[in-house]
């Protein structure tokens, strides 16, 4: 089912540019280094933090002010010390762990404090571990069992 078919409306897509994805081994296609989130609001009470996300935008105007924040996002993958191992093999816990400034912008961007997150895809935990540091309520939703005792400790 579509968002509109289910009363959405797409307000915006949001394009993360990997500044360090990972180099495609075959040779044979471009390198895939962007990732999109789709913003979608149901009715007419969402939330549009335009001053937060204006303090939050890295670029700045030449005198050094704030600027409006764009749909295209310049973050790196995840790694170094929020990069999340995995305790025995000190591999990476989770292969699509989110950057936390991600989340940062996109839940102080789109809900107000004491507003509800919700990550259907739980992962390694970022959304929930974002929502609970800047005082939102949370759900998070994940199937796969492995990854439940990474998001428990994200949330200690």
């Amino acid at each position: 089912m579509s968002l509109k078919a289910n009363g959405f409306e797409v307000k915006n897509i949001i394009t993360w540019n990997k500044t360090n994805a990972m180099p495609n081994v075959t040779r044979r296609v471009l390198t895939h280094s962007t990732e999109f989130v789709i913003w979608a609001v149901k009715g007419k009470g969402w939330i549009f933090n335009y001053d937060v996300l204006k303090e939050l935008n890295p670029d700045k105007q030449q005198d050094g002010s704030s600027k409006q924040m764009k749909d295209v996002w310049n973050l790196p993958l995840v790694q170094g010390k929020e990069r999340i191992r995995d305790e025995q093999t000190n591999k990476a816990a989770h292969p699509t762990q989110k950057p936390e400034e991600m989340l940062k912008r996109i839940i102080l961007g789109f809900s107000n404090e004491g507003d509800v997150v919700l990550d259907p895809f739980c992962g390694s935990g970022t959304t929930v571990a974002i929502a609970k540091k800047y005082n939102r309520k949370y759900i998070g939703i994940e199937k796969e069992e492995k990854y439940l005792k990474i998001i428990q400790k994200r949330l200690l």
